[in-house]
C-alpha cells in the first residue's frame, strides 16, 4: 500500500498568466513567493507553495502528495506499474521547479494528473498573505472523476485512502484525522473541480463573503455547512473554471476502528444543509455532470 504523508500544491496552466497572478494574490489572499515569465507560486502556509500558475493550456493541471522515502517512492512507482497505470519519472529540471527532490507522476483512470513527491521544501519563514482573509492552509481538493468508481478504488486499494462519506457516488477520501483531503465527484469530465484553503473561523469566513461581493467575484455556493465534514464553506469562480473554497471548522474522525462512512442521496442539502442553492454541476442531483 502507498502511504501518502500529505496534500502538498496543485499546478494549474493557465493562458493568461498575469491575470492568474492577479487572482490568486489579491483575490485568493495568498503569499507570492516566486515569479518568472513561466510560471508563479503561491504560499498559503508552512509548505514552501500549495499553489502553481504556469503557461500552457489549462487542461495541464496536476495535483501533488508528499510520500516520506525513497524506497516508499519506489515501491508506489512499482505497484502502480504492476497494476495497469503508466508511471513518469520527474528529470532534475522538472524537480527543481517542484522544489522537490524526485516525483514521479501519474494519470488515474479518468485522466487526472498525480504527482507523489519525495522531501519537498517547507519554509522557515512565517506566512505573510497578501490580504488578510485568514487562510491557515491548504486544506483539500476536489477532483472531478468519469470512471464509475475505479479512482475510488485507486486512492482506497493502492493508496491508504479512506472513504469517510459518500453523496451518491461522489466519495470524500482521508489520509489523517481530517474528514476528507480528497474529493472525488462524478463527471463527464477530468480535471480539478475545486481547491478548499482553511481560513481561522466563521468571522473570516463571512468577511470574503462580503469582500468578494464588491469585488464582483461570482460566488457559486454557499455560505454554507456541508453535513458530511460540518465545514462551513464558501465556493467562489477563479479562472480557467477552476473553482476556488474557503472552509472552516469541520470534524476530525480520530477513531478509525468506531468511524462507518454515510450514504447520502445525491440531493442539494446533501451538499448543503443550510440550503444554499448552487448550479455546479457536480454538485446538482440528476444526470452525470
Amino acid at each position: 500500500m502507498i502511504e501518502i504523508e500529505q496534500l502538498r500544491y496543485v499546478r494549474l496552466g493557465t493562458r493568461d498568466l498575469p491575470a492568474a497572478i492577479d487572482f490568486a494574490q489579491r483575490i485568493l489572499g495568498l503569499q507570492l513567493i516566486e515569479k518568472t515569465a513561466e510560471q508563479a507560486s503561491f504560499r498559503s502556509d508552512f509548505r514552501d507553495h500549495t499553489l502553481v500558475y504556469f503557461k500552457g493550456d489549462p487542461a495541464e493541471q496536476s495535483v501533488a502528495f508528499e510520500v516520506r522515502t525513497a524506497d516508499a517512492l519506489e515501491r508506489a512507482a512499482a505497484l502502480l506499474q504492476e497494476n495497469g497505470y503508466s508511471v513518469a519519472r520527474g528529470d532534475a529540471q522538472a524537480a527543481e521547479r517542484r522544489k522537490v527532490k524526485a516525483f514521479v507522476s501519474f494519470k488515474d483512470k479518468s485522466g487526472n494528473s498525480i504527482e507523489l513527491v519525495l522531501r519537498p521544501q517547507t519554509s522557515g519563514w512565517r506566512y505573510f498573505p497578501s490580504r488578510d482573509a485568514g487562510i491557515t492552509g491548504l486544506e483539500a481538493i476536489a477532483l472531478r472523476s468519469k470512471s464509475n468508481g475505479a479512482d475510488e478504488k485507486l486512492w482506497t486499494k493502492l493508496f491508504n485512502g479512506r472513504v469517510s462519506d459518500w453523496v451518491g457516488d461522489a466519495s470524500y477520501i482521508r489520509f489523517d484525522d481530517a474528514h476528507h483531503r480528497l474529493a472525488l465527484h462524478p463527471s463527464s469530465r477530468a480535471g480539478v473541480l475545486a481547491i478548499e484553503y482553511a481560513v481561522e473561523g466563521v468571522t473570516q469566513l463571512m468577511q470574503s463573503q462580503y469582500f468578494l461581493q464588491a469585488a464582483q467575484i461570482k460566488i457559486v455556493h454557499g455560505p454554507g455547512r456541508r453535513p458530511t465534514s460540518e465545514q462551513m464553506f464558501l465556493t467562489f469562480a477563479g479562472p480557467d473554471d477552476v473553482l476556488f473554497s474557503y472552509v472552516a471548522e469541520g470534524k476530525k474522525i480520530a477513531n478509525e476502528a468506531t468511524h462507518r462512512p454515510r450514504q447520502y442521496p445525491r440531493q442539494p442539502l446533501s451538499f448543503c444543509s443550510w440550503g444554499s442553492e448552487t448550479d455546479i454541476p457536480e454538485f446538482t442531483a440528476g444526470e452525470r455532470a
